[in-house]
């Protein structure tokens, strides 16, 4: 059984806690803190979320060959997703 940590942020002003494995807390952590900054710039507070996300998932496929493999044991999208799936509930 692997082990499993808990992680506690505060996107776009909820308070979320999503269980990660120990490797990709710190990773987590980074991507909350990017996407609270990606949504600080945004004014459609409606539609916050989608366009975040999808200014986040252009700049990593636009990125260029360098950053992917500075970054290429972190999935973006996924992280997204798990957030995403968290702030739903």
């Amino acid at each position: 059984m692997s082990k499993v940590d808990t992680v506690s942020l505060r996107i776009f002003g909820r308070d979320l806690t999503i269980a990660c494995p120990p490797k990709e807390k710190k990773n987590l952590i980074k991507a909350a803190n990017l996407l609270n900054e990606e949504l600080d710039n945004i004014d459609d507070k409606n539609n916050a979320l989608v366009i975040a996300g999808l200014t986040l998932a252009n700049k990593f496929l636009t990125s260029g060959s360098e950053n992917k493999n500075n970054n290429s044991d972190i999935d973006f999208i996924k992280l997204i997703k798990k957030i995403d799936q968290a702030l739903e509930k």
